[in-house]
């Protein structure tokens, strides 16, 4: 090719592409809206009770996924839910950490106390397991379950 063919070849591609009109660009897919969940929390807690009953680890771990989605990380009935999934788990310091942190919201509470000095005498922490009993008495005196 002469160099005056491959000039007049080079102004027609640019010719071509100036006066062609631009390819049509797709507008991406818009994303899938996230399924609203429609479950009453009470229903959610309800199935998540089932799960854990029936050591459904996979369904009590989707409850509490959902329940996480729609209540405050600090929610009393959240920290005592996770709690009790890492201790049937045998999740002994995630279970400690939960326990602890339902007694800082809910000093005295019973359930808390009972399963955190469980937690702490399975860890070898007899001590710290009889005054963690000791405290909870001393602000629940009235708490059956505690005296035993």
């Amino acid at each position: 090719m002469t160099p005056a063919a491959l000039l007049a070849a080079a102004a027609e591609l640019r010719t071509r592409r100036w006066n062609s009109a631009p390819a049509a660009v797709e507008p991406a897919p818009a994303p899938a809206p996230e399924a609203v969940d429609d479950k009453p929390v009470e229903q959610r807690f309800a199935e998540f009770m089932v799960a854990m009953n029936a050591q459904d680890w996979n369904g009590a771990q989707q409850q509490l996924d959902a329940l996480r989605k729609r209540l405050p990380p600090q929610a009393a009935g959240l920290l005592r839910a996770q709690a009790w999934f890492d201790l049937q788990r045998g999740e002994l310091d995630s279970a400690r950490q939960g326990y602890q942190q339902l007694l800082e919201r809910l000093p005295g509470d019973e359930e808390a106390a009972i399963n955190l000095a469980s937690v702490l005498s399975r860890q070898g922490q007899g001590e710290a397991a009889r005054q963690v009993l000791l405290q909870a008495v001393q602000i629940r005196p009235d708490a059956p379950r505690l005296r035993d």
